[in-house]
């Protein structure tokens, strides 16, 4: 958690980590962009409510598309944003401030939703492996064919 008086920018003067430390900037750590794609909008991490100094965002657009890269505690990651044209005009028309907490909501969604699936679909796997219920089959072609069979209704 930050110490910051204010909300603060990365890369501007005021960050604090502790409140004995005196302000000082931390620095922009932007995600990758590599060479594809446009990018629309850079929103490093802020404060302001919540603590968000690990996260930066940028929205790029590639052929089209428009896609979210975040990279946050060291790790980077980026996804497609399935957007019309009237939210990408109401997002040019948003504050920086306020473009971040949004692009922020819609990472948190797609990261939440993440975990969610994962984890369901790890408890399936789980179940169906206590119940001895994964089946394995050597292909021709040297792959492994794997599945799930379905559980037995018992009435």
């Amino acid at each position: 958690m930050c110490c910051c008086d204010n909300p603060t920018i990365n890369g501007q003067m005021g960050y604090r980590w502790q409140p004995h430390d005196a302000p000082s900037v931390r620095e922009v750590s932007p995600p990758a962009l590599g060479e594809r794609g446009t990018l629309l909008y850079d929103e490093p991490g802020r404060c302001g409510g919540l603590d968000c100094h690990s996260h930066h965002f940028r929205v790029v657009r590639i052929t089209g598309s428009y896609w979210l890269y975040v990279l946050h505690g060291g790790r980077q990651e980026e996804f497609r944003m399935s957007v019309t044209t009237s939210m990408m005009d109401a997002m040019a028309a948003m504050e920086s401030n306020v473009r971040f907490w949004f692009l922020h909501a819609i990472y948190s969604a797609y990261s939440d939703g993440n975990c969610e699936g994962a984890g369901e679909e790890r408890r399936k796997w789980n179940k169906a492996a206590a119940e001895k219920r994964i089946k394995t089959r050597k292909q021709r072609d040297g792959s492994v064919k794997v599945w799930v069979n379905p559980a037995l209704v018992v009435e």
